[in-house]
């Protein structure tokens, strides 16, 4: 079986590594972004691509080493009919006519157990970056946390279980049922002025002007979420308010877990290792 990874995130790296361990298992990867693409013509019975795969024609954030961008249906047209491809989410005319070729495909955001992985993940670079600007750090922070998602539970158990005083506030409140942390209504002013650090996990405006106003001095935000994102960036900046956009925070700060639990997701996908 080839198999060929495409993107540039450290994570991949040791998917790859994982990978290569199987028997009849080869693994080329190209690192966009330090390698050339425009000498792939080898065709393979696998392709990895990153989270979000596409912006426009392009693979996101595919600038090989020439400056090139890679377009994504050339990437695609490596793939053997009845291969297989994993991304992320792909518009549906790209997964019909892979389909039409008899080519499986894999959604990265599909995956319960490797979603979960990831958002432990994203837990843990989380709390680094807390423990990096917050003077208290997680332990001696209270922390907010917008949404009660997969993300923000992982948060939740990561930032209580390290001593913070965590606070959830959620969109609807029947989505709380299983949390064991005090709550606030949505969004209440007085519960964000208490709070020493603000994780958003809401892909969706919640966190404009109205809602930084109360924000109190020395506080900070953290942005998890994928965009449109929940935080008003440019108003934070306005106001003076530290915000940060923690964008693929499992590949800058678990690569090695990330890019194993990545690698088992596609194992798990193509039976590999099962008995016949």
């Amino acid at each position: 079986m080839n198999i060929l990874i495409l993107g540039g995130d450290a994570r991949q790296i040791y998917c790859a590594g994982r990978l290569a361990l199987e028997p009849g298992v080869s693994v080329r990867r190209v690192a966009l972004g330090t390698d050339a693409f425009s000498g792939e013509t080898a065709p393979c019975d696998v392709l990895l691509l990153p989270y979000k795969p596409e912006q426009g024609s392009a693979i996101v954030g595919s600038a090989d080493a020439n400056g090139e961008e890679v377009n994504l249906s050339d990437a695609l047209n490596l793939v053997k009919d009845g291969g297989a491809v994993f991304a992320g989410k792909m518009d549906d005319e790209t997964v019909k006519s892979l389909e039409a070729r008899k080519i499986a495909v894999h959604n990265w955001f599909s995956d319960e157990a490797l979603t979960l992985a990831n958002a432990k993940f994203t837990a843990e670079g989380a709390s680094q970056i807390i423990t990096k600007n917050a003077p208290g750090g997680v332990s001696g922070s209270k922390i907010l946390i917008l949404g009660w998602g997969r993300v923000a539970k992982a948060c939740a158990e990561l930032f209580g279980k390290m001593g913070a005083r965590v606070l959830v506030a959620a969109r609807r409140r029947e989505t709380l049922t299983d949390c064991i942390y005090n709550y606030a209504g949505f969004i209440d002013p007085a519960k964000i002025s208490e709070a020493d650090v603000i994780v958003n996990t809401i892909p969706a405006r919640v966190f404009s002007e109205e809602e930084l106003k109360h924000v109190k001095r020395g506080a900070f935000l953290l942005e998890l979420a994928s965009a449109p994102y929940g935080i008003d960036f440019d108003k934070a900046r306005e106001l003076g308010i530290p915000a940060i956009l923690a964008s693929g925070v499992p590949g800058k700060y678990t690569p090695e877990e990330a890019g194993r639990a990545l690698a088992e997701a596609v194992l798990r996908h193509l039976k590999v290792g099962e008995a016949p």
